[in-house]
Order: C-alpha cells, then sequence, then structure tokens
C-alpha cells in the first residue's frame, strides 16, 4: 500500500495518539536497545520510532529506515533532520539495501499485513541480521477486533470488507511458524491490546471511524445510505459515552541463532 502526502499526513498524526506511544514503548522495551547498536526499521513511516532507536543507541550506533511510501519518508527525514546517524532510503520489505549480516536488531511495526508472502520478507530479515541479531515484530490480527455496534450484522459486513483493505487482515498468526521456517528462534510472543471507549480526536480509533466508511462505500453493496447510517450510529454512541473499540497488535521477538 502506498501513502499520498495527505494519508502521510493523518497517519503521521494518528502516531502521537496514547495507544501507539504505548505500543512504540512496549517496542522499544523488548528491544532492549544497547550504545553503539547498528538497527534498521522496516516500514519507517513518519519515522517517530527511528528517532526514538537512533537516541538510544546514539551516533556511534548506525540506524536505518526504509519505506516505500516517498511522503513518509519526507516527514521521517525531517523528523530525524538533526540525527547525522539515521539513513533513509526508499525501498521495500522484499529488497533491503543493507549488506549480510551488517545489523544487531530489526524492528517492524504493521509493516506485513501489506506483505503478499511472508516466507521473502522474513528471509530478508535473517539475512541482514548478524548472528545472535534479534527482530522485533509487531503486527494485527483483525479478527481480534470487538467494535460495538447498534446494528452488529451491518458491523460484521462493515469489517469483512474492511479487511480486504491488507493483503493479510489475519497475518500475525502466519508468524510462529513463518519465523520459525526462516530460521529464527521465537523469544517472546506477547498482546498489546488497544481499548478505547471514546472515538474522539486524539483517539487510535478515530483514524479508523473516518477511513472505514470511505473505504466500504460501493464494495459488497454497500450504499451510502448504510455509510451515513453507520457513521451515524458510532457517533451516537460515542455523544452517549457507549463508545466501545478494542484490537489486538501482537508483538513477536525473534533471534537469529549464533
Amino acid at each position: 500500500m502506498q501513502f499520498d502526502a495527505q494519508q502521510s499526513a493523518r497517519v503521521d498524526k494518528n502516531y502521537a495518539n496514547p495507544a501507539i506511544v504505548e505500543q512504540r514503548r512496549r517496542t522499544l522495551e523488548a528491544l532492549a536497545l544497547l550504545p553503539n547498536e547498528a538497527v534498521l526499521d522496516v516500514g519507517c513511516g513518519p519515522g517517530y520510532l527511528t528517532r526514538d532507536i537512533a537516541q538510544l543507541v546514539g551516533p556511534n550506533g548506525p540506524v536505518h529506515g526504509i519505506d516505500i511510501s516517498a511522503p513518509m519518508l519526507e516527514i521521517a527525514r525531517k523528523r530525524c533532520a538533526d540525527l547525522p546517524w539515521v539513513q533513509l532510503h526508499e525501498a521495500d520489505a522484499q529488497h533491503i539495501p543493507l549488506a549480510d549480516a551488517s545489523m544487531d536488531a530489526t524492528v517492524s511495526v504493521q509493516v506485513y499485513l501489506f506483505a503478499p508472502d511472508l516466507d521473502p520478507v522474513l528471509a530478508e530479515l535473517y539475512r541482514v541480521l548478524r548472528p545472535g541479531g534479534r527482530s522485533v515484530i509487531v503486527d494485527t490480527d483483525w479478527d481480534s477486533v470487538v467494535w460495538h455496534s447498534s446494528d452488529a450484522a451491518r458491523m460484521q459486513r462493515f469489517l469483512s470488507i474492511w479487511k480486504r483493505r491488507y493483503t493479510d487482515a489475519r497475518v500475525a498468526r502466519q508468524f510462529p511458524g513463518a519465523l520459525r521456517r526462516a530460521g529464527f528462534a521465537i523469544e517472546l510472543a506477547t498482546a498489546i491490546p488497544i481499548v478505547e471507549l471514546s472515538g474522539n480526536e486524539g483517539s487510535y480509533s478515530a483514524g479508523t471511524l473516518k477511513e472505514l466508511p470511505r473505504f466500504v462505500a460501493g464494495k459488497g453493496g454497500i450504499g451510502e445510505s448504510d455509510v451515513q447510517a453507520w457513521s451515524k450510529d458510532q457517533h451516537e454512541l460515542n455523544a452517549s459515552g457507549a463508545y466501545f473499540f478494542s484490537l489486538n497488535r501482537f508483538l513477536f521477538l525473534a533471534r537469529k541463532p549464533e
């Protein structure tokens, strides 16, 4: 999936909401970075995590970020402009422009939902990691979503179409087998839940409240009146204090054997 300038700006804003800030904290905790380590951020997006990584490893720890979106990389370059040991590349996860065994750690957050095949992208992570290096992957299984609605059947129709936005909306459950096929040893698997009682601006689900109706409109027999009814219901639930949204992301820490 490519992100244009408008979408990139919207994603950039979303990275500052509390749920994603907590996800970033958990991701960095799992990475357990040391000074001077070489780190790769796959799908670096607007560069929030890339910047945090660079500050933790310091100026003698080369940090690389890759993304397929030029507008995203432009935002990341501005965010990391005062950190000259950060290098950003326009590249995809299957063709990482780094040498074999050159990284101490890699991180990939919300990337592989869009991957057509896990095996080649995980093989690339394995290739660029030194022996003993580790990889942290965070991704979603959209079957974990719990989203309150006054019309449960309509919500299920909308969500079933929304999942088509991704190459594999259930990708997280694929990681145990795919990581082991790539040669990794899994050291940690845990959930990072997002639970929200408000869809107001600044929440994670506020962005989905806007994006989902635009995506589903005209698909699977969903007309404009259906979209308006869905949006009206969500805003009324939010205004009345009955709003509920939950989604699980899953974190894996895997290591390349010595």
